[in-house]
């Protein structure tokens, strides 16, 4: 029930007295009370109690009666009408304080049981297959003939047309050409036989433009047109990840230059233009889930979204991986984005553990340490809390910088020597590393490497339509973890022959075996070479073809430059 006034100093101290003994509460208690008015009738400004001896059973009346605050381990709760924030859902928002000592953090080790099965010896293809099954296939081909048929065009693109132009894309990432139409030119130095052999360009651009994937849109969603393939394959994503002990979430980024709402721009990334993904990823790169930001409105579960949208984002990626249906606990590292005291106790609470760089502002009031000080001290040199109740460590430690880290699952101890430059004595120095730092270190770069692995060999094939990068790097995605479990299970191939493997599958099985028509010749043929002046004689053919220059039948051709030729137009054509 709210005051109807301000509390007075004396109610604050009765409130503070009947605290019961048995709660545990370590908190530091300062009272502030406010000056009392001066009263212009007073002619004598004596108190009612002895100036040498002032406590809190002597104070005066006047004062006792004036309203007061309460400080406590450095937050001011004010004695006034005026409620703290609530949410959305009514319930008052109160952040919580800690009491903290100076000692490590002890957990019972965990044995991570060997879950993984036997190895299985499949062909790229089938791996690939794995994402981009039946289900995928015959959701492009339907919603692309969809979109085709209200465009009054013919919806007759079959599963078959749709896995050679999938291969054709994968083609395009590591045999990249400025122009798509140039894979079909007839030019020695573009034309690609296997590309244009396989599909006719004026097919695989209807099929480009007709790409689609959603036709009923939710004005709610920013990523409707691809949220049913998203959906999709993070599902199967999760049903092949193999079972891991330790995952990273961060952020990634999708190549854009468009205009979109949803495009970011984040300064000193490799890609600093694009969409921005939120991915959870294992230690080697394989992603189990991706989801696209898109603001206030980013499909993160609803009941965490009181702590903020960091929170959210990592406690939905925790509620994915106990969707598995192991009751293991799996151990998540994330940056100093989504790090805060609230998340570790909900990652708690969940029965898993967490690891992650903190924000000092994010860290509780926890008494470590200035930062100015603590760079005056020797590199290496750590200063660590835990929380009474031991339920989880924040650490500030001097490595090139000063730099904060929480945990609820390792401490500082066994300490790791960890090699440095020293840019004051330029030699390689060994300095002592925190254990949690080294746990950080070694498995948050999950989403950093799938990222590199990507961008090697990404589709080189660009549409007009805002969601084509989408589209693209959901394959780019499914193939890249392809070659994870290929790896995983002692495949040999790197990334790029794994890849090529799977693009000429996808066009051998699938291609149309129509024999192609006669085509015009590339406008640069011999464009230079036909006018050197050098070695061109007319020889006679046994078969007519057409002239280069009059395009009439003729029995000559030119025999350096190897076209049909007749004889009066052979000046004209090498002048």
């Amino acid at each position: 029930m709210a005051n109807d006034r301000p509390l007075a100093a004396h109610e604050i101290l009765d409130a503070l007295e009947n605290v019961s003994d048995n709660e545990e509460d370590y908190r530091e208690r300062l009272i502030c009370i406010l000056p009392p008015p001066v009263d212009p009738d007073c002619l004598t400004d004596e108190d009612s109690g002895e100036e040498d001896n002032v406590t809190l059973n002597n104070l005066p009346r006047n004062i006792l009666l004036q309203p007061a605050e309460v400080m406590i381990q450095g937050q001011i709760m004010v004695s006034d009408t005026e409620e703290e924030p609530s949410d959305s859902t009514g319930r008052t928002k109160r952040r919580r304080t800690y009491a903290w000592r100076k000692r490590d953090l002890a957990k019972n080790p965990v044995n991570w049981p060997d879950v993984q099965g036997a190895c299985q010896d499949k062909r790229p293809i089938e791996w690939f297959e794995n994402f981009l099954d039946e289900d995928v296939i015959s959701l492009l081909v339907s919603e692309s003939n969809k979109y085709a048929v209200k465009k009054n065009l013919p919806g007759d693109i079959t599963t078959e047309d749709m896995k050679c132009f999938i291969g054709i894309l994968l083609v395009s990432g590591y045999s990249w050409l400025p122009r798509r139409r140039m894979y079909w030119e007839n030019s020695p130095d573009t034309k690609n036989e296997l590309i244009s052999s396989a599909m006719t360009r004026d097919r695989f651009d209807f099929i480009f433009r007709h790409l689609h994937v959603n036709d009923n849109l939710d004005l709610q969603d920013k990523y409707t047109k691809v949220r049913p393939l998203v959906t999709l394959l993070n599902k199967k994503f999760l049903e092949f990840s193999p079972l891991e002990e330790h995952y990273g979430v961060d952020e990634a980024m999708i190549p854009y230059y468009g205009r979109h709402g949803c495009k970011q721009h984040i300064k000193g990334k490799p890609i600093r233009y694009g969409f921005k993904a939120w991915v959870g990823a294992t230690r080697l790169g394989y992603v189990l889930w991706m989801e696209p930001y898109q603001g206030a409105t980013t499909m993160c579960n609803p009941i965490y979204k009181e702590l903020g949208l960091g929170a959210s984002v990592v406690l939905t990626f925790c509620d994915v991986l106990i969707s598995r249906g192991f009751d293991l606990p799996y151990h998540v590292a994330f940056d100093n984005f989504f790090t805060g005291t609230p998340l570790l106790e909900e990652i708690t609470k969940k029965g898993l553990r967490c690891t992650g760089t903190v924000r000092e502002n994010r860290t509780s009031s926890c008494p470590l340490i200035t930062s100015k000080l603590l760079k005056k001290k020797e590199r290496g040199a750590v200063d660590y809390r835990t929380t009474h109740d031991n339920t989880f460590i924040i650490a500030k430690w001097h490595d090139n910088n000063i730099f904060s880290i929480a945990s609820n699952a390792v401490g500082i101890n066994p300490k790791q020597s960890a090699k440095r430059f020293s840019q004051s004595e330029k030699r390689n120095i060994v300095i002592e590393e925190p254990h949690m730092v080294s746990i950080y270190n070694k498995y948050m770069g999950g989403v950093d490497r799938s990222d590199e692995n990507i961008s090697h060999y990404r589709i080189g094939i660009r549409g007009k339509k805002w969601y084509m990068p989408l589209l693209t790097h959901m394959i780019d995605l499914a193939e890249h973890n392809a070659w994870q479990l290929y790896k995983i299970n002692h495949g040999k191939l790197d990334h790029l022959g794994f890849r090529r493997r799977v693009a000429i599958a996808l066009i051998e099985s699938n291609r149309k075996n129509a024999k192609r028509g006669p085509s015009r010749p590339s406008h640069h043929e011999h464009a230079d070479s036909r006018k050197d002046q050098m070695n061109h004689l007319v020889i006679p053919q046994s078969k007519q073809t057409h002239c280069r220059q009059c395009h009439k039948k003729c029995l000559t051709r030119c025999k350096k430059c190897d076209v049909g030729v007749c004889v009066k137009c052979f000046e004209t054509y090498h002048s």
